[in-house]
């Protein structure tokens, strides 16, 4: 079961690193694309979030649930590369023997810096604007406090959870092929994953990088980047492992299974 989609998995992870090495800063544009889409989504849902936070903390939250799958369908649909991901991709690639560890590496090492990129240079375009203030900015700031205050094992178990689910959505897209089912699985599982609480690592730096600006912030530059280095490993593990694994492994069955 599942060899034909094993198989395109792993020509996909060999495809990225195919294209990484005729140009790196090609790739980097790609990411930094990704990057200029999850502040769309971050601003989209946290405006909304703002808004609806009067109402009641929950109201917020799930305004922010409802929202954010815009970022995941701009990626998807548009083209652009983001590293959680990638981290099911290059797994499954890595267990196929389609890429190496250094291949691996060089993709996810890249493709984070472009994310982060394309992150700090759209935000920076939005706060300046000035859509960012009053409601919306103190929402953000508020949801940036409550990440830094995880513990490093809540960080990661939540960043497993969330890369699990972002990367169920990257596997069950590519076993179907009709648009509109894509969106809502895209919807559903980026749903699942901001009502439940988990912690997405590039979303976060979106997150910590507007915070950081915001007045009187009690967020530092050290609480934001030791938050996102355990949610960065609890991300990897959730895609790269828990779930490419499992998939890769029931995949190699006889032929009569397929």
């Amino acid at each position: 079961m599942f060899r034909q989609e094993i198989d395109e998995v792993g020509g996909l992870a060999l495809k990225k690193t195919k294209y990484i090495d005729e140009s790196v800063f090609k790739y980097f544009a790609l990411s930094a694309i990704a990057g200029f889409f999850v502040i769309i989504g971050i601003a989209i849902a946290y405006t909304t979030g703002g808004i609806f936070q009067h109402f009641g903390k929950m109201y917020g939250k799930l305004a922010v649930a409802l929202t954010f799958s815009i970022a995941l369908d701009l990626i998807y649909f548009a083209g652009s590369e983001l590293f959680t991901g990638n981290c099911f991709i290059l797994g499954v690639g890595l267990l196929e023997k389609k890429v190496t560890f250094k291949n691996v590496l060089k993709v996810l090492i890249v493709c984070y810096l472009g994310n982060f990129a394309g992150i700090a240079l759209f935000a920076i375009i939005y706060l300046i604007g000035g859509s960012a203030a009053g409601d919306t900015l103190h929402f953000i700031e508020a949801s940036a406090a409550a990440k830094v205050a995880l513990t490093p094992m809540q960080s990661v178990f939540r960043g497993i959870l969330c890369n699990f689910v972002v990367c169920l959505a990257v596997w069950i897209c590519i076993r179907m092929k009709e648009e509109t089912s894509r969106v809502i699985v895209i919807f559903w599982c980026i749903f699942a994953f901001c009502i439940a609480g988990y912690e997405h690592c590039i979303a976060n730096l979106a997150v910590f990088f507007m915070a950081l600006f915001a007045p009187g912030t009690s967020i530092t530059l050290a609480g934001a980047a030791t938050s996102t280095f355990w949610v960065t490993l609890g991300n990897i593990i959730g895609g790269g492992i828990f779930l490419a694994i499992p998939y890769w492994f029931v995949s190699n069955t006889k032929n009569k299974y397929q």
